[in-house]
């Protein structure tokens, strides 16, 4: 392994971290296109061109795709942007199995900007586990944390510590 760093430049290292960066960002951005266009198959039943129901769509192996996936992409565009109305933007670069954990939170809660804003954060910095303990309703609240003013937006969040 020493021999791999030591032949490695740390250009070639940024490079591949950016490129790693990119590539994840057109995956999440591709993922929302994803969600829409089968959302629109499923709800409109386009599906029935090709198969008599929508798992039978999904497990074509031309697209291959898991039936619980699917359903929590199509389920995170149904409460976050159609719910709520939350921008795609807004959503590009927190990970979509917590925003599906959060999601199943907060669906048909009718939460106001605020506690919205404070979802998404929570959606953004939490890790997947502390999400789902936050939903199991274990006590988040004695765990130490810090509270932390996001300097572009002013908007202030707990960080577990």
């Amino acid at each position: 392994m020493n021999e791999i760093i030591k032949e490695a430049t740390v250009e070639e290292a940024q490079k591949s971290y950016r490129l790693t960066l990119r590539i994840t960002m057109e995956i999440k951005k591709n993922l929302w296109d994803l969600a829409k266009v089968l959302k629109d198959c499923r709800d409109r039943k386009l599906y029935k061109f090709y198969n008599d129901n929508f798992e039978e769509y999904l497990a074509n192996p031309e697209i291959g795709l898991s039936r619980f996936f699917i359903y929590k992409i199509i389920r995170n565009l149904e409460v976050w942007v159609e719910e709520y109305n939350v921008s795609q933007d807004k959503l590009q670069d927190i990970d979509s199995e917590k925003l599906y954990i959060m999601g199943t939170m907060i669906t048909g809660a009718k939460l106001q900007n605020e506690a919205l804003e404070e979802k998404l954060e929570q959606a953004r910095t939490l890790s997947r586990s502390d999400i789902k303990q936050l939903k199991s309703g274990e006590e988040y609240e004695l765990q130490r944390y810090k509270m932390v003013t996001c300097p572009k937006c002013r908007f202030e969040f707990k960080v577990v510590l």
